[in-house]
């Protein structure tokens, strides 16, 4: 097999998973040019060489790796696996086409495409990769239930800890990798360790990576959007889904020093009537406040909202009306 070398931050999760066994759910969160699928793929050898070492009778000697879509797991990781890290010359049998590997000792290596994993169900697996998982769309389902109803109990139901000392084996694990895309499932997956200690969460950002350029990076910043740089480059789960300006920062952009609204200042008032809760924000020429109201739901009326809002909380400063035509509904903004 070829030597497989990892850098310093792709080592530790190696460590964790395969030396010191100080967690069974690994979730990283790595930026782009990280060696995600590097990373990937070796932890699937690993797991393959430690179920070779098992008797040939011990059932359920499987280690599945998913990603996205087929031609990811075909087009990627065949030939990673395959060719760059040497493990064809170490199968029975392997098949692209298929995209399974025969070890001896009836072990199985196998790349899974999302779309294709409901056909996992009902079987027994050792250790799991689930790749970019925040790309996980579509196929009648999505992350939480393709994780919760059939991934991990593939591995949980198999190959516990008590099942697993009965082989004398390690217990299943898995590895969840991704780059962020907002606060959802992957978010939730990422924060288990704080109530689970068999789950372990990494962070890795662009600078952790040797193979990336920060010159280059610097370059690329100048021009992309500045949410997408911090979810690509800086592996941040935040995104534009509450706030009036996506890139409002609380940290950066609030001045707890600046005085309140002057008697008679012109104030302003912005509302996004949003699919969820109405986005607000008041502000003026030398001060900018958000709020996320849940005070108002569609039930109400625009104007009751308005009033509320304007006249309910800025009595003492004139109002003046606005007209806005958006989308399919003619929203009249009167006060």
């Amino acid at each position: 097999m070829t030597e497989i070398s990892l850098h310093e931050k792709q080592s530790e999760v190696i460590r964790d998973l395969f030396v010191d066994h100080t967690c069974r759910y690994s979730v990283v969160n790595a930026s782009r040019g990280f060696g995600k699928s590097y990373l990937a793929a070796t932890a699937a050898i690993l797991a393959v060489q430690e179920l070779m070492n098992l008797p040939d009778d011990v059932p359920n000697k499987n280690v599945a790796l998913i990603a996205p879509t087929y031609s990811q797991a075909v087009d990627i990781y065949y030939p990673l696996i395959a060719w760059q890290l040497g493990m064809e010359d170490f199968a029975d049998k392997s098949s692209k086409a298929s995209g399974t590997f025969w070890f001896p000792g009836n072990v199985q290596l196998k790349l899974w495409s999302y779309e294709a994993s409901q056909r996992m169900r009902g079987t027994g697996q050792y250790f799991v990769v689930a790749d970019e998982v925040t790309s996980w769309k579509g196929a009648g389902m999505n992350l939480k239930e393709s994780w919760e109803s059939i991934i991990q109990p593939c591995v949980a139901t198999r190959w516990s800890p008590k099942n697993s000392k009965k082989y004398g084996a390690n217990p299943g694990r898995a590895l969840i990798i991704s780059t962020p895309s907002g606060y959802d499932y992957f978010y939730d997956m990422y924060n288990r360790q704080d109530s689970d200690d068999s789950w372990k969460s990494y962070t890795y950002t662009y600078k952790d990576s040797p193979f990336l350029d920060e010159e280059e990076i610097g370059r690329v910043k100048l021009t992309l959007d500045p949410l997408k740089f911090a979810r690509e480059y800086t592996a941040s789960f935040e995104d534009s889904g509450s706030n009036v300006f996506y890139t409002f920062n609380r940290q950066e952009h609030i001045n707890k020093d600046l005085p309140y609204f002057d008697v008679g200042e012109d104030v302003h008032v912005a509302i996004d009537f949003n699919v969820g809760d109405f986005k607000l924000a008041d502000f003026k020429s030398r001060e900018f406040r958000e709020t996320l109201s849940t005070l108002f739901k569609y039930k109400a009326t625009l104007s009751e909202a308005l009033n509320t809002l304007v006249l309910g909380t800025c009595n003492d400063y004139s109002a003046r009306k606005y007209t806005q035509v958006g989308g399919s509904a003619r929203i009249h903004l009167g006060v």
